[in-house]
């Protein structure tokens, strides 16, 4: 076997020694007990009866017992991958190696994502994390990972990749990490992991069971499976850490960050947030998709709730604020405005224009006085018009991107 790359032989040194002291009490001890029943039972050593030669001496035979001592140094190596070919020859479990393997290479890989990633959850407060933020993250995650995987088969070899919890709930965006999260203990991320990695294949089965039979998936079942873990963990978790966990992955914070789209709160204003709309955007019927009039109704009943909730936290300017997210006029205005790099002070302007522009086409869509031939110029004069607007405050140049963009404008 090849050894890992030479930057990992250095760390895995620093982990090295804890190991293989396990190791040697683990061996010491079993031989000590070898040794104790040894003692305890008589020697058995074969007679010979005495022989008498021609010169009358009597010859008595003796037995010669050779003890093999134990060196620990044929075991121990800062090379990882020759450590591992020293506990194999002392005959040491296979499982028992790739146990040992893999905790010491998720710990060292563990500890470098918390040192070296900026993971966009940590603004759980944030709708919308800063792009530079995620790709970065995910271009670190990638490369650690790749990095760990090599790292891994070049001393276990193929096969050694069972999906581990862990991975499983990195597969529903459940991470722990973060100063809070992050510093549990082994054991305690351990529990956590085993109990949300339960939660995650339940909705993978389920999932594969609705695309198998060609049925969508229910957002109200999906809120079911989300919800399941959460009460699991709290005899599992501290106060501050459950909170912390919440915030992050449960069904009602994720979408109160949807509905607050790109309003920017500081972690106590989404905090107090969360906690005055938890009981109504936690209900799986807040999420209700189907035809019954009564969930409909219920449905309804939540979400002005939840408005009212909204409103009263956040304050009026807030809100105002809030109420333009919702219009999808208004997000795509900000989409173009952050597409053609303009100033955000722009996005009111493009918003404007767009607004005037539908509402006269919905006008003439509906005007019964109008024949089809007088709505189709009708319409074509207002889209010029809109067209002539977006001209004059964009500018000529980033005017030209959008149209270059919109070919359903030339």
């Amino acid at each position: 076997m090849n050894p890992p790359p030479t930057g990992w032989n250095v760390r895995a040194g620093r982990v090295l020694h804890t190991r293989f002291w396990l190791v040697i009490s683990l061996v010491v001890n079993f031989f000590l007990v070898i040794f104790l029943y040894i003692a305890s039972v008589p020697l058995q050593v074969p007679t010979v009866p005495p022989s008498t030669v021609d010169n009358g001496l009597l010859i008595k035979t003796n037995v010669v017992v050779r003890h093999e001592n134990f060196v620990w140094s044929q075991i121990e190596s800062t090379n990882y991958a020759i450590f591992i070919t020293n506990l194999r020859a002392i005959g040491c479990p296979e499982q028992t190696i790739r146990d040992m393997v893999l905790a010491d290479v998720n710990r060292v890989y563990d500890r470098r994502k918390l040192d070296e990633v900026v993971y966009p959850n940590y603004q759980w407060w944030r709708s919308d994390p800063e792009t530079a933020v995620v790709q970065a993250d995910a271009a670190k995650l990638a490369s650690l990972e790749t990095e760990r995987r090599s790292v891994l088969t070049s001393l276990l070899g193929a096969g050694w990749d069972d999906r581990s919890n862990q991975q499983i709930t990195a597969a529903g965006g459940i991470t722990l990490t973060g100063p809070i999260l992050g510093d549990l203990s082994p054991e305690t991320k351990e529990a956590v992991y085993a109990i949300a990695a339960r939660a995650q294949l339940k909705i993978e089965a389920y999932q594969t069971a609705q695309r198998g039979q060609s049925k969508p998936v229910d957002p109200m079942e999906m809120v079911w499976l989300r919800e399941e873990p959460l009460p699991q963990l709290i005899p599992v978790l501290m106060p501050p850490q459950y909170e912390e966990y919440v915030l992050r992955y449960s069904p009602s914070a994720q979408q109160l960050r949807l509905q607050l789209r790109a309003i920017k709160l500081v972690p106590d204003q989404f905090r107090d947030l969360y906690n005055a709309i938890n009981l109504i955007n936690g209900q799986p019927v807040f999420y209700y998709s189907g035809n019954d009039p009564a969930l409909i109704g219920q449905q309804k009943e939540l979400h002005a709730q939840s408005e009212a909730v909204i409103k009263s936290v956040l304050g009026d300017a807030l809100y105002a604020s809030y109420q333009l997210e919702q219009d999808p006029l208004y997000r795509n205005a900000r989409a173009l405005a952050q597409q053609l790099g303009q100033p955000d002070s722009m996005v009111n302007s493009i918003y404007e224009i767009n607004r005037a522009t539908q509402a006269e086409l919905s006008r003439i869509r509906k005007d019964t006085n109008m024949t089809s031939d007088e709505k189709v110029e009708a319409m074509s004069q207002t889209q010029v018009e809109q067209q002539q607007s977006l001209a004059q405050i964009l500018g000529p140049e980033a005017f030209q991107r959008w149209l270059q963009s919109n070919p359903a404008a030339h």
